[in-house]
């Protein structure tokens, strides 16, 4: 589905949790942290 065929809210609340998985990755790069994600079904430890 895109994003222009979701309700307002929907719309805003997909772009705040963009915004905010922006601002954590820029964040565990500047503390040198590593980001846990969930990747092919297994979690797996990325290089910030």
């Amino acid at each position: 589905m895109k994003p222009s065929d979701l309700p307002d809210w929907a719309r805003i609340a997909l772009r705040a949790q963009h915004r905010a998985a922006r601002k954590l990755r820029a964040e565990h790069k500047r503390l040198g942290l590593p980001l846990i994600v969930w990747r092919n079904g297994r979690v797996v430890r990325e290089k910030a």
